[in-house]
């Protein structure tokens, strides 16, 4: 293939010109303007033959350069525009139609010289690539093909023309684990709107050993019923009919966020909700403060957090409960926990913990991003109930103009309630780890 970028060839091909024409023929330009518009149109139209033969010889030189080919394109051009122009003033001066002329040229079997330069004229938008005209040729020197050549519809679009790896994975933000539902007790009571229960309160007597004949011990006490309340959690959300039809994994996956979004309000209400208006009542809220046993006040010397769970566990069986113990921690503890070392930078691993510090003692552990790393949660957690009135229910229906707009206003609600007896609330402790630090810590 020739380089045509190492040898280049100039040619001096210049179009004829009504000018050169003129003078080729020894007529001046007055004698030309006072001829008969046919008889301009005549020598417009040799003039134009004797181009288009220069331009198709310039095109078949091998030597010839993109750049000439452009200059004698435009050059034709601009002596065609100058023929029409002149040609308009002649026919106006004499009163020739060209637009009556133009439209019965095509009808004429015998086309005198006028009407042929018109329709020449007329087809000038059409002709592409034609010998006589050659109005939009364009050369491009051979050029090395790279993937640039593959066209997006947009910077950085998509191109089916490429081999394209489409990942049909949706991805979104994480959320955190919901972890507190096989911790708690859960039960499903469909249809309650009130939970109630019953505690026996301010017990007083007890049992003694007598002697015979003599008079039993009175012991009595009293019963409370006491109340909590169902709560609702739900959200809603909008899509037009157009999307729901057109792209329905987008529906699909927004249905599962959306169901998400009221799992997560759901364990995060169990775990920590505060319980003011329609918030849940969580463990949080309703479980005891640390209150230190008297034998481990000031006891531990270099107190660290295996310190802190085997105080907060004492302090729950002391309170007779007997259950299974869980601690909730903060995720951040399970690289702290692994993480103690001696003045040496040797691992610290109490006998009493397993490798991995999921089991402290008989203490179960549980890493969870939803409670602060201040924070601990110790107890025997099956002690909190919560109660599942409707568990997640899906809605589709209309509101205010939806209908007239083409929306599908979509919902999901769940009704659920908690509550920690109060004669069980020392079961669960809930409390700062520095202040459990502080009062057991020399």
């Amino acid at each position: 293939m020739r380089e045509t970028h190492q040898i280049i060839f100039t040619h001096s091909y210049k179009m004829k010109t009504l000018k050169t024409y003129l003078e080729e023929k020894g007529i001046s330009m007055d004698d030309f303007n006072k001829m008969e518009a046919e008889k301009q149109a005549a020598i417009f139209n040799e003039i134009n033959e004797s181009n288009a033969v220069a331009f198709k010889n310039l095109q078949e030189k091998t030597e010839s350069t993109a750049k000439e080919i452009a200059e004698a394109n435009k050059s034709i051009l601009d002596i065609q525009n100058s023929q029409i122009k002149q040609l308009t003033e002649t026919a106006k001066a004499q009163g020739i139609a060209l637009a009556e002329l133009k439209a019965k040229g095509g009808k004429s079997t015998e086309k005198s010289e006028l009407i042929k330069f018109i329709e020449r004229d007329s087809l000038k938008s059409s002709f592409s690539n034609q010998e006589q005209r050659m109005e939009s040729v364009v050369v491009k020197a051979p050029e090395l093909m790279t993937t640039a050549n593959v066209l997006p519809n947009v910077a950085g679009g998509f191109n089916q023309l490429f081999g394209n790896y489409i990942d049909s994975t949706i991805y979104d933000t994480p959320k955190p684990d919901n972890f507190i539902f096989p911790l708690v007790t859960v039960t499903t009571a469909p249809g309650t709107e009130n939970i109630w229960y019953v505690e026996r309160e301010n017990e007083e007597g007890d049992a003694e050993f007598i002697g015979e004949g003599e008079t039993k011990p009175l012991a009595d006490g009293e019963w409370l019923e006491k109340k909590a309340d169902i709560k609702e959690v739900a959200v809603r959300w909008k899509m037009t009919n157009r999307l729901i039809m057109h792209a329905p994994s987008v529906v699909q996956n927004f249905r599962i966020h959306a169901t998400e979004l009221v799992e997560q309000k759901m364990d995060s209400g169990v775990t920590s909700g505060d319980g003011l208006g329609n918030n849940l009542a969580g463990i949080t809220a309703l479980a005891s403060p640390f209150i230190v046993p008297p034998a481990l006040a000031n006891y531990y010397t270099e107190v660290n957090i295996w310190d802190v769970i085997n105080a907060v566990a004492t302090y729950v069986r002391l309170n007779n409960f007997n259950g299974q113990l869980t601690c909730i921690l903060n995720t951040v503890w399970m690289a702290q926990m692994m993480g103690i070392k001696n003045t040496e930078g040797d691992y610290i691993i109490p006998p009493f913990t397993t490798p991995d510090g999921r089991q402290v003692g008989e203490v179960r552990i549980v890493f969870t991003n939803k409670i602060l790393d201040s924070e601990i949660i110790l107890g025997d957690l099956k002690q909190f109930n919560v109660v599942i009135s409707e568990d997640i229910r899906y809605y589709e229906g209309w509101m205010n103009d939806d209908f007239a707009k083409n929306l599908s206003s979509r919902k999901l609600e769940a009704f659920m309630g908690t509550y920690l007896p109060d004669t069980q609330a020392g079961a669960i402790v809930y409390d700062d780890i520095a202040t459990i630090q502080t009062a057991i810590g020399v």
